[in-house]
């Protein structure tokens, strides 16, 4: 049965390029329309065997083939998984392909971004979600905190973990309950994707509590402004939770307000860190900061800006080879550090502090904060809270903070 399994067709729009790694050859195969899932990386020996899924070669043509060429090492089994992972991830010119572009294609189509967290980090149902937010921003109490910030730092861990992520969010929200902004520009973390510095989204954001439009007059004088083009990058906002945990808190808070949102995803520092060089010192970075903060002036937008930050991963369940719970206490020293950093409105220690370990906390919020702290320019701070989560079942943890920032 299995000699007369037929190879698919793999799609002929497909790229891929080489690269060696500790001696050895691989090749990445990717998808430039971006339907696939997900890039996937092969050793260079299976580029020749892609070439015979041709929708005509059996498996057991294929096994002959490859005897023929002195290539024996391959067996049926993973071939034909290697077929099943392609066809999952959008690479084979399958009907399950043609499901996937049917999604993408209507997703893309649309000027809605649905809520992904809906039902699961929070409530789907109106009245339940404004009850349990109204529980989170009750956690503590907003005497001794100072109101009127113009930029805050807050988490994007998951509501459903309880009081220790409820009272780090409601300590950052009280301090812009009482704000007249009619703009908030969130900077997301990106789990999903990195295909750029920046990524903005046009879509409105659907939650429960109803669309928070985009600013989308914003993103057309960007890119009317900038040098180079704008990363609209619909696909990494889709199913991405960073910026989508602050757009519904909005909605709660500010009710009876027609305010806009401008949804940003951050991209990785990585380069940065390994090379050692300064995000302040990259003519795209600054031109970004500083063109968005120049049409949000001449827009005479009220903003308040906002990033959507956690700080340290590690344990297990982030492929450090400790149990969490055994670096919790240095792990809240070195965060406090970051915070007296960021008190001190010092961008450039906090991104030494992290580039000198080589940011083997998995810091997560390091480009959100980051981008915050140079467009929003505060001359005062006031760190509110820290929390840790301990999951002991991954013996993992994560950590996170709130903090606000004033003009004046």
């Amino acid at each position: 049965m299995e000699d007369k399994f037929i190879l698919p067709q793999l799609r002929q729009d497909l790229l891929y390029h080489e690269f060696e790694a500790e001696g050895l050859k691989f090749f990445i195969l990717y998808d430039p329309k971006e339907y696939a899932l997900q890039p996937i990386e092969l050793p260079i020996e299976f580029l020749p065997l892609l070439q015979l899924f041709n929708g005509e070669t059996t498996l057991k043509n294929l096994c002959e083939i490859l005897d023929s060429k002195n290539q024996p090492g391959f067996n049926q089994e993973p071939i034909i998984q290697l077929v099943e992972v392609l066809d999952i991830l959008g690479y084979l010119d399958t009907p399950k392909f043609h499901e996937i572009k049917k999604d993408i294609d209507e997703y893309l189509a649309s000027p809605v971004r649905p809520p992904v967290c809906a039902g699961n980090s929070y409530s789907k149902e109106p009245e339940a979600l404004r009850f349990e937010i109204d529980a989170l921003l009750n956690s503590t109490s907003p005497n001794g905190i100072r109101a009127g910030a113009n930029a805050i730092v807050v988490p994007h861990i998951d509501f459903r973990i309880g009081k220790i992520s409820h009272e780090v969010y409601s300590a950052g929200y009280h301090t812009i309950k009482n704000t007249e902004a009619n703009l908030f520009v969130i900077f997301g973390t990106a789990h999903y994707g990195n295909s750029d510095l920046f990524m903005l989204s046009r879509k409105d954001f659907a939650t429960p509590l109803g669309i928070a439009n985009t600013d989308n007059e914003i993103i057309d004088e960007l890119i009317t402004e900038l040098p180079y083009k704008p990363s609209i990058d619909e696909l990494t906002h889709r199913n991405e939770h960073s910026i989508e945990l602050q757009v519904v808190l909005l909605q709660h808070i500010f009710a009876d307000r027609d305010f806009k949102i401008l949804p940003i995803l951050t991209g990785s520092f990585f380069n940065y860190i390994n090379e050692k060089t300064n995000p302040a010192n990259d003519e795209k970075f600054v031109q970004f900061i500083t063109t968005l903060k120049s049409i949000i002036e001449r827009k005479s937008r009220k903003a308040v800006y906002i990033a959507s930050a956690d700080f340290a991963h590690i344990g297990r369940k982030f492929d450090d080879k400790f149990d969490a719970d055994t670096e919790l206490a240095q792990l809240e020293k070195e965060d406090m550090q970051l915070i007296r950093n960021l008190e001190n409105l010092d961008s450039e220690s906090f991104f030494k502090q992290i580039v000198d370990c080589g940011d083997s906390r998995k810091i997560c919020g390091l480009s959100p904060i980051y981008s915050l702290l140079k467009i929003a320019a505060p001359t005062k701070s006031q760190f509110l809270k820290y929390n840790q989560w301990n999951e002991i079942e991954t013996k993992s943890a994560v950590t996170f903070a709130s903090m606000s920032f004033y003009q004046s």
